[in-house]
């Protein structure tokens, strides 16, 4: 309501300084002066025009400026209602990003945790795949070595023989030989 009174004496005043100057330029053979009575009557008829005006306007512009005022209102506080969610979800989002640097560091670990499990299962499978095949080779040697054993012997018995059947060539007579014959003979009938 102030802002209208200021707002209505300042066009009066305006006005007022507007029909002098036009006055004042239109004199054109008055000598005898301002003509006051249609200065008068047309600051009246100015004066009635702005209280009709005033009159006609007030509401409408009143009730503008305050819509106005109330619409900024509203909109300052949806803003500030919005900017209030905007700063929850923006909270919102900080802690979901906190709890996923948890969750992959979590998982980080557990992939680490399980990898050692699998390093360790690698290791034992490892260690037991090396014991059998010690053991195998183990089992291969003492196999090579008996077989070498029985081949030696055999060679040896070979040897022996072929060395005592030189010596009996060498040393046997034929009376040796004939006795030789009578016992195996004898042997063999009492055998039967």
């Amino acid at each position: 309501m102030k802002g209208w009174k200021t707002t209505s004496a300042a066009l009066v005043a305006v006005s007022l300084g507007v029909a002098t100057a036009a006055f004042a330029s239109a004199g054109g053979g008055h000598e005898a002066g301002l003509p006051w009575k249609d200065f008068f009557l047309r600051l009246m008829n100015f004066a009635i025009m702005l209280a009709i005006l005033i009159k006609l306007l007030k509401k409408p512009v009143a009730n503008f400026f305050s819509s106005r005022r109330e619409n900024i209102q509203q909109l300052l506080t949806d803003l500030e209602e919005k900017k209030k969610e905007v700063e929850a979800k923006a909270a919102e989002y900080q802690a979901k990003l906190a709890a996923l640097d948890k969750e992959t560091e979590q998982i980080l670990a557990e992939y680490i945790q399980e990898g050692e499990t699998e390093k360790q299962k690698i290791i034992q499978a490892a260690e037991k795949q090396a014991q059998y095949i010690k053991e195998q080779a183990r089992l291969a040697i003492q196999q090579e070595i008996k077989a070498a054993k029985e081949s030696l012997q055999e060679e040896i018995a070979e040897l022996s023989v072929s060395a005592a059947e030189d010596l009996l060539k060498k040393h046997i007579r034929p009376e040796d030989q004939d006795r030789l014959i009578d016992e195996f003979i004898t042997k063999a009938v009492e055998a039967k």
